[in-house]
């Protein structure tokens, strides 16, 4: 009788069996084969913290920041020595402008300088140069403080803002009055005057001589004009014929000669006559 060994079966596995053998077997051969990769990590960003020790390196606006802040300098004193050295800043673009030019205020708000001329040649001169000026200011100051130049002319003024009184408000007032919003008494004043009032009228009679007579005063004989007339056309004549020399001018001053040898005879007998 032959006896059968479970343990030597040939029965296939399955199911969930099946998979977990091939996952282990897939496993032993990755690490046969040394195919297994490994994760590979981000490297850390190291943060490097310099210290300062006050001996580095600083640009020359960094310093002079640094040192009116330590120093407790502000603006204001540095215009202050702008003004105090203005001779200096005005020779090195003009010797002429440091004899003939102060320096009265700054503006640190504004960064306006404001400089006053002893004559009108020199502020224009001044203003002329001001880009010049401008930037000699700022050199000389180390920083850019000074934005603009106002030259001022002679007797003139600088007048700081900040010492300006403030005027104070105008009163209000009442509304306008007009006529229909007067009081009472101006309209009892009113009525009075118009009630005593009076137009002036003229009589109809008065009214048409008058008118008359200025009809017959603007309205002349014309035989009181005719010899003015004909002096002013003998007059023209003679002119023309000045300019022109031609045979109705030569005429024209023979008319007029007959004319005046006639008139000068009716004079004389008349005088004889009178005699």
């Amino acid at each position: 009788m032959t006896s059968t060994d479970p343990t030597t079966s040939s029965a296939q596995p399955t199911g969930v069996d099946l998979a977990r053998v091939a996952l282990t077997a897939a496993r032993a051969a990755a690490q046969r084969q040394g195919a297994e990769t490994s994760v590979q990590r981000r490297p850390r960003r190291s943060t490097i913290i310099h210290t300062r020790t006050g001996r580095e390196p600083l640009g020359l606006g960094t310093a002079i920041e640094r040192m009116l802040a330590e120093r407790g300098y502000t603006a204001p004193a540095a215009g202050g020595t702008i003004c105090d050295q203005w001779p200096d800043i005005a020779a090195a673009v003009a010797p002429a402008l440091a004899r003939h030019t102060t320096a009265t205020s700054f503006d640190a708000d504004a960064g306006r300088l404001d400089i006053t001329a002893t004559s009108t040649s020199y502020a224009t001169q001044a203003r002329l140069m001001a880009g010049p000026l401008t930037n000699a200011a700022n050199n000389h100051a180390g920083r850019p403080l000074v934005k603009t130049i106002r030259v001022l002319n002679p007797n003139a003024r600088s007048i700081d803002p900040a010492q300006v009184e403030a005027r104070p408000a105008p009163a209000p007032r009442g509304p306008i009055r007009t006529r229909e919003t007067a009081s009472a008494g101006y309209h009892q004043a009113l009525a009075a005057h118009q009630a005593h009032h009076q137009p002036q009228l003229t009589d109809p009679a008065i009214r048409a001589a008058a008118e008359r007579q200025l009809r017959e005063a603007t309205r002349e004989p014309e035989h009181h004009f005719r010899p003015a007339q004909e002096a002013a056309a003998a007059a023209a004549a003679h002119q023309q014929a000045a300019h022109t020399k031609n045979p109705d001018a030569i005429r024209a001053e023979a008319i007029l000669k007959a004319r005046k040898d006639r008139a000068a005879r009716t004079s004389g007998q008349r005088a004889e006559v009178v005699g």
